[in-house]
């Protein structure tokens, strides 16, 4: 219980303290880089605090000076600490609108330049890929859980296909990632933490540019493969026409 009662003090504070100074930030700096960086800290010490470990392993060695589409399976809200953590370059996550109305957490994302999808609104959220690849190209990469949600059984859902029109857009490499244990140290509903460990797995990243249009859904369909040999999760089978 003390332990318990210590995490969450924790975070709150944490929460708070970040997002306060990432909002200050945009004082002077407009590129949102420094959110990131204090997220990465607040991300680390938030683990740090829950007693979880993390172990990272890469199969290629990434480009610093290229951007990215990250593209990851999604089993728990711990994934986002995770990944600020792991995530070896500069990056904006991909996120739902209805994060960036959160009091304080979502002005922070709003601050760090978070790119905010309205899934309700097809046309807005066309712009907001687009916007996304406009920023791939200008060297910021991105992450994105092409899945929308958390798995809720243990397989790999269905991947959304805007992912893969902003990777194509953009011309930018696709890099398959997996998590495993982010489920079991924070089950969904549950706002602890509890004591275990998180692996993540950086794929060999697979090149789009130069690559038509009528090969987006066979990268798709690769990448998802790719994940789900990486995360040990079944794949939900595609629907059949």
């Amino acid at each position: 219980m003390i332990r318990a009662f210590l995490q969450l003090f924790c975070f709150i504070v944490l929460t708070v303290v970040g997002a306060v100074a990432s909002i200050s930030s945009r004082l002077w700096d407009s590129s949102g880089d420094t959110v990131l960086r204090i997220a990465r800290l607040w991300a680390r010490l938030t683990l740090l605090a829950g007693g979880v470990r993390l172990h990272v392993t890469v199969q290629e060695p990434l480009d610093p000076k290229r951007s990215y589409v990250f593209v990851s399976n999604h089993l728990s809200s711990a994934d986002i600490w995770a990944h600020l953590i792991t995530v070896p370059l500069l990056f904006r996550f991909i996120a739902k609108k209805q994060l960036g109305q959160i009091p304080l957490f979502g002005w922070a994302m709003q601050a760090g330049r978070f790119i905010l999808i309205d899934r309700k609104n097809a046309l807005a959220a066309r712009r907001s890929i687009d916007e996304a690849a406009n920023r791939v190209r200008k060297g910021c990469s991105v992450l994105i859980y092409p899945e929308g949600t958390r798995s809720v059984d243990g397989k790999l859902g269905l991947f959304k296909k805007g992912a893969f029109h902003l990777a194509f857009n953009a011309g930018a490499p696709i890099v398959p990632m997996s998590i495993k244990g982010s489920d079991i140290i924070m089950p969904k509903g549950k706002l602890l933490l509890r004591k275990g460990d998180v692996y993540i797995a950086l794929g060999a990243p697979l090149e789009t540019q130069g690559l038509a249009e009528s090969e987006r859904d066979r990268v798709r369909q690769e990448i998802r493969s790719r994940i789900s040999e990486m995360s040990g999760q079944p794949l939900v089978p595609e629907p059949v026409f």
